[in-house]
């Protein structure tokens, strides 16, 4: 037989450990806890921004009801509405088809192995599934600035996660490298906020195209971006969208970097506060 040593609760009993004073120890909780609910009251803000956005984005852009020439909701007043054969459905009268390539440049990461960094020069964080999921850590590679500017990710770009778990998301983890499976979506033609929307729009179908083909490949390709076509309104009517969508984007934004900052603070002071290297006044 062989004897595995262990811990039990005889050992614990003898143990002896150093506390802070208790007051000190509330001081601590209150100023952890305080940090946690900021963190959990900007992602209700952004989770509602967000949802506002969509539905003001879908009022507009999905049931048609953009304000008219005498500012009324366009399909309900009686707008005219024309059958559009390639949507296979009925758009406003000017507005017409197109895929989600012809209003965005989809640009996957690349197999960073051949810039990973060989001395002192500077890096970038390396963007995989996990850190699109969790952000960077101590454990995400790095690669040297050498790598193409088209797969630098900046915070507000958007992402698009196209294998394993399908996502779409603005990117607020910090300036970094994109690696294969995930997209860039950019436009040199169109706002952030129409073609953000318009991939959101897509994405449950995504999500359903992929997992039919999960005993074989279980990703999304360029050709299903090619065969997704959207309906295109005039860009006078995308820009009038733009300036209601763009500041509610960039609030979620800067809350998600807020958050990004306030979880390094708590998670750097969880430690300093335990051992009393930091107390709390």
């Amino acid at each position: 037989m062989t004897l595995r040593a262990s811990l039990n609760e005889a050992i614990f009993s003898y143990l002896d450990l150093l506390l802070p004073e208790y007051d000190d120890q509330v001081k601590a909780g209150d100023l952890l806890y305080l940090l946690d609910e900021k963190i959990a009251l900007n992602n209700r803000i952004s989770a509602e921004l967000e949802a506002m956005a969509k539905t003001l984005y879908d009022y507009w852009f999905v049931q048609f009801d953009f304000p008219d020439a005498n500012g009324k909701p366009y399909k309900t007043s009686g707008g005219k509405m024309v059958y559009n054969p390639t949507l296979k459905r009925e758009i406003p009268e000017g507005w017409c088809d197109a895929s989600l390539v012809d209003i965005a440049t989809f640009t996957n990461g690349i197999a960073c192995q051949k810039y990973y960094p060989t001395g002192d020069e500077p890096t970038y964080k390396v963007i995989k599934i996990r850190e699109f999921s969790s952000g960077f850590d101590d454990s995400s590679e790095s690669v040297h600035q050498g790598v193409p500017e088209k797969v630098v990710v900046y915070d507000g770009d958007i992402l698009f996660s196209w294998s394993a778990t399908l996502e779409v998301q603005l990117w607020t983890g910090g300036t970094g490298a994109l690696n294969q499976h995930i997209f860039k979506v950019t436009s040199d033609s169109y706002p952030k906020t129409f073609y953000y929307f318009e991939v959101l729009k897509y994405l449950e179908y995504f999500k359903m195209v992929a997992e039919l083909r999960k005993t074989t490949m279980g990703h999304i390709t360029k050709d299903h971006l090619v065969a997704s076509r959207v309906s295109l309104p005039p860009k006078e009517l995308i820009q009038a969208m733009d300036a209601k969508l763009s500041p509610i984007l960039s609030k979620i934004i800067s809350n998600n970097q807020q958050n990004s900052e306030l979880s390094k603070l708590r998670d750097w002071l969880l430690p300093m506060l335990m051992n009393g290297q930091v107390t709390v006044k």
